[in-house]
């Protein structure tokens, strides 16, 4: 089916009004002449070319696989920031909770988790990214 198309290309005129004196060789300078045959031998090393190579087209169970590993990676995506999401309420319940009821000790607590947490988060960070690089 290729072949037949890259036959009707050829026969095709580039331009509108030339297919009559291409196939002729009258009113042609030879410089046309030897660009034509340029654009011709292209074509057919195009041609050779793509009739050694064969690309194959992925089997549907590799996209099939694809797409539930994408799935998969949202659905967890999704999980995680939900999760977040419901920690981070918890936490300005919490501390809404606390500034209400006037609980020093719980909210000393509060504080100290917001320097703790991220220097933790920081520390660990930083491991983990020094494994990638090894």
């Amino acid at each position: 089916m290729d072949d037949e198309l890259h036959k009707r290309q050829r026969q095709e005129p580039l331009e509108g009004g030339e297919p009559e004196r291409r196939g002729r060789g009258e009113g042609q300078t030879s410089e046309e002449l030897a660009d034509e045959m340029t654009s011709r031998q292209l074509r057919e090393g195009l041609d050779l070319l793509e009739a050694a190579v064969h690309v194959p087209t992925p089997s549907t169970a590799w996209f099939d696989q694809q797409i539930a590993a994408a799935q998969s990676k949202r659905k967890s995506r999704l999980v995680r920031d939900l999760v977040i999401l419901w920690i981070s309420a918890m936490l300005l319940f919490y501390v809404y909770y606390l500034t209400v009821t006037a609980k020093p000790v719980a909210f000393l607590s509060i504080q100290a988790a917001a320097i703790l947490v991220p220097l933790a988060w920081l520390i660990l960070r930083k491991q983990v990214d020094s494994h990638d690089t090894n």
